[in-house]
């Protein structure tokens, strides 16, 4: 069964329902109430104190599918970078999921980095990784620059998380992804990576 965003079995919340009015009328109001107002939790994040290599090595698998071959030179920014986590991006990724709601992308943004932690990457050896300073990468007019954002909330979508990504080439013309975390009980993977309509 699925669990809805109180975190309560909708089954199990109808068949309470029944039971309550069928044995006691007057409990039912106050718990369909209750399920109708129960608060949801806050979505789960990684609490790390470093990006797995599992993130940068799924990078490497995205860029040996796009025809990059791994013995090219990418530069990667060595620290999550919360400045990735703006208005624009979060627009784009609402639209990248085709999310109508009211959620406000500005205020989304302003929350979601706020409570970023600008975490250090683990350097794999899957890729041709150049671990670089932040805000260096404008310097490299010959080779990619990668940069992460930290593991945000996804606002968009029902208890789901993720982290923005962009490569560029000397600072022009980025290229925006997103990527999911999933959760596998006390574990994250990478889930697949979405390329999104930002250009800045």
């Amino acid at each position: 069964m699925r669990k809805d965003e109180g975190g309560m079995m909708k089954d199990e919340c109808a068949i309470r329902r029944f039971l309550a009015f069928t044995l006691h009328p007057s409990l039912f109001t106050l718990l369909f109430i209750s399920c109708a107002t129960a608060t949801p939790p806050p979505p789960r994040l990684p609490q790390w104190n470093a990006m797995p290599a599992a993130v940068l090595d799924a990078f490497c698998a995205n860029f040996r599918d796009e025809g990059i071959p791994t013995s090219a030179t990418v530069n990667v920014v060595k620290t999550a970078q919360r400045l990735l986590i703006t208005t624009e991006s979060m627009q784009t990724l609402a639209e990248s999921q085709f999310y109508h709601g009211k959620i406000d992308p500005a205020r989304a943004a302003t929350t979601a980095a706020a409570e970023a932690v600008e975490i250090p990457l683990t350097i794999t050896h899957g890729c041709a990784w150049r671990p670089i300073e932040p805000e260096t990468g404008a310097r490299y007019t010959d080779t990619m620059t990668l940069e992460l954002s930290p593991p945000i909330a996804n606002p968009f979508a029902r208890n789901s998380a993720g982290l923005f990504a962009r490569m560029a080439l000397g600072g022009e013309a980025p290229t925006w992804y997103w990527m999911p975390l999933i959760p596998r009980g006390d574990t994250w993977t990478a889930g697949r990576l979405t390329m999104l309509a930002y250009r800045q």
